[in-house]
């Protein structure tokens, strides 16, 4: 009888280790059942989800704060915005820095396009020590700064298009493509901070094989910039939307920033333009003249005689 009890402690005890090890191999992927769970989970997150999310949140922290953002005017007047969110800096003396993100585009009709997968990487970026990884926005200015995007080429920042460091505080001023001379304004931020990074000789590529992913398909940016047969996941929307609405508040605010408020003077005094008013040419009226349908008799003009002169009797 004893015997028999060790040996059904020992049974069991076995069967548990086994029931602990299956369920490990299953969470950590090694079961042959791991595959099937592994796939349902990516259809809920991808590589390319995650990154249109990050830049999502990106893009919200770059506009959140209140005296450090992108100028609303930037935003207004932009014709590209690409965010690259956790761009990593690798390595002591040079540093390999690499990074994923988005693009998207102004449309002739001033909207925005669905989003291209793009990757940037080069030598050293000159972050600040001690910071291994930041967020990346890059606004076009120009339409020409985005032709080799468009077109699927690599763009080299410095090279191909001049890029500066992007002016920061709402009421900057949104001209300053004129005084800076640049078609791209960088800005990075590591830790609610916004970083000094010099992107001279940074490489600008569309991620032709993450598009894929994204869409489904094989697609090139054209196609995407017109979004032409695309199928849209919630999350592109999102984004779209967002941008959209985040640069129309800019460009509403831009307009209206020098309007006069109760006990505040203007920088610029307001000028009415004047309008000029069209003019009617006048042309002579070739009609008869108007003529009485019955005519008028003249009148004798009447004689007209003084009365004669009587005298005044003078007074005795």
């Amino acid at each position: 009888m004893q015997n028999k009890r060790v040996l059904r402690r020992w049974r069991n005890g076995v069967f548990e280790v086994v029931r602990v090890v299956v369920a490990a191999s299953v969470i950590l992927g090694l079961s042959p059942f791991a595959p099937a769970l592994s796939q349902n989970i990516s259809q809920l997150s991808t590589p390319e989800i995650e990154i249109i999310v990050g830049s999502r949140n990106a893009l919200d922290q770059f506009c959140s704060l209140s005296i450090e953002s992108i100028p609303q005017g930037m935003l207004a007047k932009a014709e590209g915005i690409a965010i690259l969110p956790n761009m990593i800096k690798g390595g002591f003396i040079l540093g390999v820095n690499y990074g994923k993100g988005v693009l998207l585009v102004r449309r002739p009709d001033r909207t925005w396009s669905p989003p291209v997968m793009v990757t940037m990487g080069g030598g050293s970026l000159g972050f600040q020590a001690g910071v291994q990884t930041s967020d990346i926005v890059l606004v076009f200015a120009t339409p020409r700064s985005l032709e080799g995007i468009v077109n699927g080429r690599k763009v080299t920042l410095g090279a191909d298009a001049s890029v500066a460091l992007g002016p920061i505080g709402r009421t900057a001023n949104a001209g300053t493509d004129a005084a800076l001379g640049a078609e791209i304004y960088s800005y990075a931020r590591s830790r609610g901070l916004f970083l000094g990074v010099s992107l001279n000789g940074a490489d600008v590529s569309v991620d032709h094989a993450a598009d894929a992913m994204l869409y489904g398909r094989s697609v090139n940016p054209a196609d995407i910039f017109s979004g032409r047969g695309l199928v849209f996941h919630p999350e592109v929307e999102q984004l779209i939307e967002d941008i959209d609405a985040r640069t129309r508040v800019a460009a509403i605010s831009s307009e209206t920033r020098l309007i006069s408020l109760p006990g505040s003077s203007l920088s610029q005094p307001q000028t009415v333009p004047l309008v000029a008013l069209p003019s009617t040419p006048v042309t002579p009226s070739t009609s008869a003249p108007l003529v009485p349908s019955t005519p008028i008799p003249a009148v004798p003009p009447a004689s007209v005689s003084n009365p004669p002169l009587v005298p005044i009797p003078s007074k005795p």
